[in-house]
């Protein structure tokens, strides 16, 4: 008797989550899907951003940061991504208190390609709309507990789907029981099947988008949170500031080998400048390896490599490529975007169901 007791409070539980928070699940893995090819046609439509045709060598990064200053003003945070092939342009990322987006340069001639804002273009409001649903840290937050209501759903439905008696059948799709039956069992085997694949890239996208999961998992291992590090005042004289190329050469001298993911400028002369690096152990694709510099002197103030930071903010390393797919190529891709679309699917078919069985009730009153 044990579940079959049981059975009408789940399927009520099961039900009436997926008609209400599971709606929201339905869309962010649909968005997440998409997002997956959105990107790269992204690029494709409005490759005069993107990309450049080489002349010669590439100005010094300090021309780019000195048109930024003068565009910007001085308060303002860059967060700048070097060209990673000769064909690309230069990314700048943006934020003041008047306007965040991206902006674009030619390397070459420093010539500014042109600038979105934050949700400007599909792509840019897709990613905003799947990572915080339009509403910063708040749609973080929404996004994060929502999870809870997705693996109850998978547990319900798991529940739900165990076999009574016998094994036999749990796992077939009747094609002879008229739309309705076929469709229960399609929702509720594949479900099984494949419901823990979903919920891996659920939780992986709540660890990325919501900081308190990393914290947790940090403070549960008897760590500490690596943070930025603090800035000193100058010693010794006035001297010139340091240039962005300079800074550059001097954090790849204090961490040799790998590329230059991003380098960040901030807005404040007591932040640190970060030189993030992507070395060749580092499965994140944009690396989570650090060097701090001073803001002003350019000097070295920390270097973090990503193997010596906590263990939650490690994670990154991994969380990342797999949610995204990446950390298994072309197929990994492929089936993480699978994975968006079914979960999709999953609730496509769950309202399905519930409105042909709300219109046969309504049909035998």
């Amino acid at each position: 008797m044990g579940l079959r007791k049981w059975r009408p409070m789940l399927l009520k539980v099961h039900r009436w989550l997926g008609l209400t928070a599971g709606l929201l699940l339905m869309l962010n893995a649909f968005t997440g899907s998409l997002m997956l090819g959105a990107r790269p046609l992204d690029r494709v439509l409005n490759a005069q951003l993107f990309e450049v045709k080489p002349a010669g060598q590439p100005l010094p990064l300090e021309t780019i940061r000195q048109s930024l200053v003068a565009e910007y003003g001085s308060k303002t945070r860059f967060t700048i991504r070097p060209p990673r092939e000769p064909e690309e342009s230069i990314l700048v990322y943006v934020t003041s208190d008047s306007w965040q987006g991206q902006a674009h340069y030619d390397p070459y001639s420093g010539r500014k390609l042109g600038a979105r804002e934050e949700h400007e273009g599909f792509a840019n409001a897709l990613f905003e709309f799947h990572s915080a649903l339009l509403a910063g840290d708040t749609g973080k937050t929404i996004l994060a507990f929502n999870t809870v209501t997705m693996l109850a759903m998978l547990v319900t439905g798991v529940l739900l789907w165990w076999p009574p008696r016998s094994w036999r059948g749990a796992f077939s799709v009747s094609l002879k029981g008229g739309l309705l039956r076929s469709l229960f069992d399609l929702h509720r085997v594949v479900g099984v099947v494949l419901g823990g694949w979903v919920l891996v890239c659920v939780l992986t996208g709540t660890w990325m988008a919501w900081r308190p999961v990393s914290q947790w998992v940090t403070q549960a291992a008897g760590q500490k949170q690596v943070l930025p590090p603090a800035v000193k005042a100058a010693a010794g004289p006035q001297r010139r500031a340091a240039t962005a190329d300079e800074m550059i050469a001097t954090a790849n001298a204090a961490m040799p080998g790998g590329v230059v993911g991003y380098l960040g400028l901030p807005a404040k002369p007591t932040t640190p400048v970060r030189i993030r690096k992507k070395l060749d152990d580092d499965p994140h694709p944009n690396g989570l390896s650090s060097v701090w510099l001073h803001p002003l002197t350019g000097e070295v103030i920390r270097v973090d490599r990503w193997t010596d930071l906590d263990i939650g903010t490690r994670s990154y390393a991994w969380i990342y490529p797999l949610h995204s797919g990446k950390l298994a190529g072309v197929i990994g891709v492929v089936a993480t975007a699978a994975g968006g679309f079914l979960l999709f699917g999953f609730g496509v078919s769950g309202t399905w169901l519930w409105w042909l069985r709300r219109r046969m009730r309504a049909g035998k009153a």
